[in-house]
């Protein structure tokens, strides 16, 4: 039978919920209140169905798409097979299965029941009606109650529950006394009919319990709370059909553990389904309910799960850096207030889980001590007594389990000791985790059929090592303070050796662990931040990038090929990077020898030529139009190295040459930032939403201005040869074309500071704000307007500003600042 009008209006609303905090939430931004656990829920034995009882941030473990109720087919199941039962043979399952769920008395089930079983068919026609009127008569469709007909079909059942002899019409009737009383709004009178017809009889089935988790809703609808959570428990602990709808009830009209309701029960296996019902419930601590579940029922189903669901929500305190929802009425500020004083309240609470699984781990009754124990180490690991996790992961290993998760979680737990160690990690650790790693990483993958499932946990563990390796390989021996990701030149020597036989496989190593910690979009999307895999290798310097490719193409040992292959990498993509990094640089010689070294069929994947396509030293002048590129990356780099030498060459070459090799160098260099044709050759990656200003908070001002001095994003180096061609030529034409494209990367430049300065403001800067643009006026008179100036002085009335003013529509908007 349908579920009620109550329950599925909530449902609606709830679903709707879940689906927006699920487009908001995803694994990898800690800042932004999202979930970051890495403690398996499955390490716990509990019942598939009870999965969704798993903590998320979403409340509760629901599903893709935000749908947090199982299919009703479960109680069609039962109550089909009951109904088969009934019938005898020659009625199949089929049949009656169809008949049951058909919204009309003409079906083939009434046509052979009508000589055989006339009570049977005369209940059917009534449980037909009592659906139409409840407005679930078409699962296509939702009508309103009809509250009248509702009403009189109550009265009908309630005197046919009394007068029918047949011992299973007479619990069917009774339910539908007590549900359509319920649904017509007689709670009361749902409440007396569940009284005076179902308790009486002498054998009850699940549709007694059907009738008792309506009447519960009934006694909720009274306002009795704590009579209705005693009820919902009872229904949720011994009704597998309706435990969802009952658990649910308690959910979503927030009803919480109280002693009133407590005191309703006359036994401990009731006291225990209280317990166990409330235990599950979300935005509250449940362990004193665990710890009185343990004592009454250690054997209860529910107990493992429950402490899982504590240590996550626990995690969730502790790695939240802020109220995750919105704060916007008193409503919602004082849950902001609650979180707070949660967060305050994590060391206090993580000791009290401590002691529970210490204690749980010696206790006999419980069982499955591999659990416990393996909870105790995760405890100890959090609050960073990594001595006492190391103690108790050992004895969890020498426990038996037949539990699958559990010996990952095992697994996952012991590569996080290791990785967690002060120093650099010796040659077994190494060894060690690199096995780990790589057995994670796979695990991480999703299936081909859920490409969107992944176990985030495994994720978040592999990102936690490998930037604590990363970290540990850009330390010192001996020295606890890291010298940085980027300075490992200003590294101290060894008095054993030369710094480079040190420093470049420790650069390279720490790389590849930050690379892992990526995914190197190897994985799935949703895996991985893939924005942080484009900062990793636009912010390496070049000698981080030479050190790559040394330790790539010369591995020293079975770990070093073993990472090379887990981060994802090879000879093409450590030269690749070299030379992107060179050119960016200004260092064309290494740049082209680097390029040389990547296999020709690379360049001839399809992003080389959809984006390397237009002649790298055109900038797109009257009569330059976008010519072909005829030269390769090499060729390119080649050409660079040459117009860098002419450039800086002495008297040996005229004036006017080292000017126009000044100029080809300001044009490739241009067009090797994020606003030129060659980019490709710079950036591995590139779209329309770059800066990645949106990476960093408002207060983070230093980060965000890095974005104003990258040769990428700001054409700096290509405006210092293009100032540099301008001061040495005598040609007004060349000077005018070099002033005017200096000019040109000022412009670009304060593009990418609007940019900048907008993300500092911490939120949306509409195009119109006049405050804004006030303000960037300013700064665009102060610094960006030199060349501008001096091209509108000295090179206006040039044959070259001529033709761009009657050939060049975008010159003319650039002229008049538009």
């Amino acid at each position: 039978m349908p579920t009620s009008k109550r329950f599925y209006t909530v449902r609606r609303v709830s679903l709707l919920f879940a689906v927006l905090i699920g487009f908001a939430c995803g694994p990898g931004a800690e800042e932004m209140g999202e979930f970051f656990s890495l403690f398996q829920p499955e390490t716990a034995t509990y019942t598939p169905a009870d999965s969704r009882y798993i903590f998320t941030p979403q409340l509760y473990n629901v599903g893709m798409f935000g749908v947090d109720d199982a299919p009703d087919s479960a109680s069609a199941q039962a109550n089909t097979a009951a109904w088969v039962r009934y019938l005898g043979s020659g009625y199949s399952t089929k049949l009656v299965g169809e008949a049951l769920a058909d919204t009309s008395v003409n079906n083939a089930l009434m046509s052979r029941l009508n000589g055989t079983k006339p009570e049977a068919v005369t209940y059917l026609r009534f449980a037909y009606r009592a659906q139409q009127a409840s407005g679930n008569g078409s699962p296509w469709s939702e009508n309103r109650p009809d509250t009248v007909q509702l009403t009189e079909l109550s009265r009908q059942a309630h005197t046919a529950a009394k007068t029918t002899s047949d011992p299973f019409l007479k619990e069917r009737y009774a339910f539908q006394a007590v549900k359509l009383a319920d649904q017509a709004g007689l709670y009361a009178q749902s409440h007396d009919s569940y009284a005076q017809l179902v308790k009486p009889l002498s054998a009850r089935t699940f549709i007694s319990d059907w009738a008792r988790c309506r009447m519960a809703g009934s006694l909720l609808s009274l306002g009795q709370k704590d009579r209705a959570v005693f009820e919902f428990a009872q229904v949720f602990a011994n009704c597998p059909t309706r435990r969802l709808a009952a658990e649910r009830s308690l959910r979503h009209h927030n009803l919480r553990f109280t002693d009133e309701a407590l005191a309703f029960a006359k036994t401990d296996a009731e006291r225990v389904a209280v317990y166990a019902a409330c235990a599950i419930q979300p935005k509250q601590d449940a362990l004193p309910l665990l710890e009185k579940m343990v004592e009454l029922d250690p054997k209860n189903p529910l107990i493992e799960l429950v402490l899982a669901r504590e240590i996550n929500r626990n995690e969730y305190y502790f790695a939240a850096k802020q109220f995750p929802g919105y704060v916007e009425d008193d409503a919602t500020r004082a849950d902001s207030v609650a979180f707070e004083k949660r967060r305050g309240n994590v060391p206090d609470y993580s000791q009290q889980l401590l002691s529970f699984t210490q204690k749980a781990a010696d206790n006999a009754k419980l069982g499955n001590p591999a659990f416990y124990l393996t909870a105790t180490a995760y405890l100890h690991y959090l609050n960073g007594d990594y001595n006492s996790a190391k103690t108790a992961l050992t004895e969890a290993t020498q426990q038996p389990t037949a539990n699958q998760s559990l010996k990952q979680q095992i697994a996952l737990q012991q590569m996080l000791l290791l990785a967690a160690q002060p120093g650099l990690p010796t040659a077994a650790d190494e060894t060690e985790l690199i096995s780990y790693l790589t057995q994670f990483k796979q695990a991480s993958i999703p299936d081909t059929n859920t490409p969107y499932i992944t176990n985030f946990r495994f994720t978040n563990a592999i990102q936690t090592v490998g930037k604590q390796l990363a970290d540990r390989y850009l330390t010192n021996e001996g020295d606890d303070t890291s010298t940085g990701w980027l300075s490992g030149c200003s590294q101290k020597k060894r008095e054993d050796g030369d710094q480079s036989t040190f420093v470049g496989p420790r650069q390279a190593k720490a790389f590849l662990m930050r690379l892992i910690t990526t995914g190197n979009s190897s994985a799935g999307y949703s895996l991985y931040d893939f924005d942080a895999q484009m900062a990793l290798e636009d912010s390496a310097s070049l000698l981080t990038a030479q050190n790559l490719a040394h330790y790539v193409v010369n591995p020293i040992a079975e770990f070093d090929e073993r990472l090379v292959k887990l981060a994802g990498v090879d000879a093409d993509y450590a030269y690749q990077l070299v030379g992107r990094r060179a050119m960016l640089a200004g260092n064309y010689e290494v740049a082209a020898n680097a390029f040389a070294k990547v296999k020709p069929a690379v360049w001839q994947g399809e992003a080389t030529r959809l984006y390397f396509a237009i002649d790298p030293f055109s900038v797109n002048m009257p009569g330059e139009g976008k010519p072909r590129n005829p030269y390769t990356p090499v060729q390119f780099a080649q050409r660079m190295q040459e117009r860098q030498r002419t450039a800086l060459a002495s008297a040996v070459k005229t004036k006017e040459e080292r000017a126009q090799a000044w100029y080809d160098l300001g044009c490739g260099a241009y067009n090797l930032t994020y606003y030129g044709n060659a980019w490709i050759m710079a950036h591995r990656f590139r779209s329309t939403g770059e800066p990645y200003t949106y990476r960093y908070k408002a207060s983070e001002t230093a980060q965000l201005d890095q974005f104003n001095n990258d040769p990428y994003y700001s054409p700096k180096q290509a405006q210092g040869y293009f100032m540099q061609a301008a001061k040495e030529t005598t040609n007004p034409e060349l000077a005018a074309k070099a002033t005017y494209m200096a000019a040109r990367c000022e412009a670009n430049g304060l593009q990418t500071r609007r940019l900048v300065e907008a993300a500092k403001t911490g939120g949306y800067v509409a195009d119109d704000d006049a405050a804004f643009n006030n303000k960037m006026q300013q700064i665009a008179a102060a610094e960006y307007d030199t060349h501008f100036k001096i091209y509108q002085t000295r090179y206006r009335q040039t044959q070259f500003a001529q033709q761009m003013q009657t050939r060049c529509a975008l010159y003319r908007d650039f002229m008049t600042g538009e």
